[in-house]
């Protein structure tokens, strides 16, 4: 049957014109490979020296060996050959058709996302308008060298008037005035004609757009936002006519999104290119559509009626696309298409050229471009079937639209409909979870929201699996902040003796590993709980959780390093080696210091009943401990802990020291090994807490007890 399939897999493939012509390809890249001499490529994967096949790359394959397409690809090099630049034209020319542009008038290049697609874009741009604006910047040029050399020539003639011709040198300052503020005049709008100002949506639009913008030493202009993040035409209007005032010779960039990173938004692009067209006198323009999810599918989902053309019809002269985002290809590329007018005109006075591999011009951002990424978005195109129609991208796009709707309403289920958001095609917007859930299925979260962006891998079967897990999750959080909503923490004092000794002994001899693993039992644990509360009490440095009950049900014990508990082992002497433990642990920071009193906590016990725990109250009881520490003088907590999950409490401090770590099985007392068999280790941290104080001034709370030799 394997042998069957695979004899009419090879006999589909033979009959596929598209997989022949990629094994034709194959064969050249072959030929060239084994005879290139000139270019500083060493083809190592080719050659085999490095195995791709661990990244499940084989040999003998076009992803083996470099596929290097270096500046236009409407250019082909004349002799650096292993390119694909004729996949790159086509892919550009299944893609005009698609977006309704006529034949040959789509430029543009495969980019390694949108970031480059939006840098190119905006680079284009300023030389489009630039160009524009050559004749007039020329004639602008022409003035400002006349306006310098008149300025010169009157400052010269100034010296040669006598210092006691009041009146002639008052007439000839107010030439050489008059002079500057012309040239001062001509020089701003020199400034403007070479600086496009870029009006972008605030917070909506991709962040790259100001990053580039300054790069390029663009001016930049937000613009208010819609609910939805689309773009709002009222203040667009405004600031665009407070920029006319102020600046009436620059020239305008307006970037479009298709398709906002959160909400999917889609800005009107036809009332856009409107507004422009109203404001008087007529603005210097070019639009951008920044289309990195969207803008694939924009002629299916039609935003703006049926057009027939995503170009001519509504103004824009460039769109950039990320193909690793739709159709979703495994490498990050996207690219940016332009109408073939814009980018000519923007490179009519290009003087750049690559000479060795031909005189191509240098129109892209990175010069060098992966082949691969070409390919692999040529055979995508292919796959859906668009050099035909787009007919299967449709039925792919109705399937993701589908399942938004069907997460939609499962949310709905759960949180309501006021809290569940679904704007646009494939965006649905929830409060967030548990960092947990978020983590696990990679959700975007932006402050208290979190988004799900549905395209072809979140199948119903993903949503079954994620609405079961948000469900539990959400029944846990919900219990927990019950519990947290029924509790309150308070100091631990003389009422609360007996039931929080009675926490602390059930807590470490039923669930504390080395108590355990030591066999104590209750009553032989009692004397040692019972003193360690007491000197807690009398410090005033321990804090218990009470329920809606007043039961305790959990508790938290500290000591002043400059006073700490003394152990009576006469009462205890199973505790011994449980001592022995912590001191090999604290020795590395406790030996060798006098600590001062009120500087330096030790935080040592901590216990939460059983019922309680994974409630979040253990972090909420230690960060009380902490506040009340701060409030008492102290500016550092020294903590240690037997096991990782206590370790939550210093977690939330940005700034700690590890002391010691010490693995429990391998620790010696009196020739033996007490705990062998109990698996992990044991920390301790020195952090500070007091607000301004750091770690380096931590000597300053202790004097140092070792003798100088």
């Amino acid at each position: 049957m394997l042998n069957k399939n695979s004899t009419q897999a090879k006999q589909k493939e033979l009959l596929n014109p598209h997989h022949r012509e990629l094994k034709k390809l194959l064969r050249y890249i072959h030929r060239l490979a084994n005879h290139k001499l000139g270019y500083p490529v060493s083809l190592l994967t080719y050659l085999g020296i490095v195995d791709n096949q661990i990244l499940g790359i084989n040999p003998d394959t076009l992803a083996n060996i470099l596929l290097n397409n270096v500046g236009d690809p409407f250019v082909d090099s004349e002799t650096s050959l292993m390119e694909v630049k004729k996949h790159e034209r086509m892919l550009i020319h299944i893609l005009e058709k698609y977006y309704g542009l006529n034949k040959n008038e789509a430029r543009g290049y495969v980019t390694t996302g949108g970031t480059e697609g939006n840098f190119a874009s905006l680079w284009w741009s300023k030389r489009y308008l630039i160009n524009c604006a050559l004749d007039k910047l020329i004639e602008t040029d022409d003035l400002i060298k006349l306006l310098a050399k008149q300025e010169q020539e009157l400052m010269a003639a100034l010296a040669k008037i006598s210092i006691n011709a009041y009146q002639a040198r008052a007439s000839h300052l107010q030439k050489i005035i008059d002079v500057k503020n012309n040239l001062h005049e001509k020089k701003e709008i020199m400034q403007q004609l070479l600086t496009p100002t870029v009006f972008y949506s605030k917070d909506a639009t991709h962040y790259s757009i100001p990053k580039i913008s300054e790069i390029l030493h663009l001016n930049i202009h937000t613009v208010a936002t819609n609910k939805d993040g689309s773009m709002n035409l009222t203040s667009l209007k405004k600031e665009l006519i407070l920029h006319q005032g102020s600046h009436p010779h620059s020239s305008i960039i307006v970037i479009a999104n298709i398709g906002t990173t959160i909400t999917g938004a889609i800005d009107d692009v036809p009332n856009i290119k409107k507004i422009i067209d109203e404001i008087k006198p007529k603005l210097t323009f070019t639009m951008h559509m920044d289309g990195a999810l969207t803008g694939f599918v924009l002629p299916i989902i039609k935003p703006f009626g049926d057009i027939p053309n995503y170009f001519d019809a509504i103004g824009v002269n460039t769109l950039v696309f990320s193909a690793h985002k739709y159709p979703g290809l495994s490498q990050p590329c996207g690219i940016i298409l332009a109408r073939r007018a814009f980018f000519d005109k923007a490179f009519e006075k290009s003087e750049r050229a690559i000479d060795y591999v031909g005189n191509i011009r240098d129109v892209t951002i990175t010069g060098s471009r992966s082949g691969l990424n070409v390919l692999m978005f040529y055979n995508a195109l292919h796959t859906l079937g668009l050099k035909k129609d787009n007919n299967k991208l449709k039925i792919m796009l109705d399937e993701n639209i589908e399942n938004a709707t069907y997460l939609y309403h499962k949310l709905i289920e759960i949180y309501g409909e006021k809290d569940v958001y679904y704007p646009n095609q494939f965006n649905v917007m929830f409060p967030k979870p548990s960092m947990r859930i978020a983590k696990k299925y990679q959700l975007m979260i932006t402050g208290e929201i979190a988004t799900i962006c549905v395209l072809t891998n979140v199948t119903k079967n993903l949503i079954h699996r994620f609405i079961s897990d948000l469900k539990i999750d959400r029944r846990k959080t919900m219990k927990a902040n019950e519990t947290k909503n029924n509790i309150r923490i308070e100091d631990l004092t003389e009422k609360h003796l007996k039931p929080a000794v009675d926490l602390f002994v059930k807590s470490f001899c039923d669930s504390e590993p080395i108590t355990k693993h030591l066999g104590m039992t209750h009553a032989e644990y009692i004397p040692f709980a019972t003193g360690v509360t007491q000197k807690a009490i009398k410090d005033g440095l321990g804090k218990v959780v009470l329920n809606e009950n007043n039961q305790v049900i959990g508790l938290i014990i500290g000591e002043d390093l400059a006073d700490t508990f003394v152990p009576n082992f006469s009462l205890y002497p199973k505790m011994k080696p449980i001592y022995g433990l912590l001191e090999e642990l604290s020795n590395p920071f406790i030996n060798g210091k006098k600590f001062k009193k009120n500087k330096v906590l030790h935080t040592w016990i901590a216990a939460i009943d059983e019922k309680y725990r994974s409630h979040g109250i253990y972090i909420e009881l230690g960060m009380s401990h902490v506040e009340s520490a701060i409030r008492k003088g102290f500016n550092f907590i020294y903590s240690d802990f037997t096991n990782p999950k206590s370790e939550a409490i210093v977690r939330q401090f940005k700034i700690l020291r590890l002391c010691n770590k010490l693995k429990i099985s391998d620790y010696t007392f009196q020739s033996g090994k007490p705990f062998e068999g109990v698996s992990g280790e044991m920390t301790s941290y020195i952090t500070p807490i007091k607000p301004g104080v750091t770690l380096e001034s931590l000597p300053e709370c202790y004097t140092s007890t070792e003798k100088v030799k």
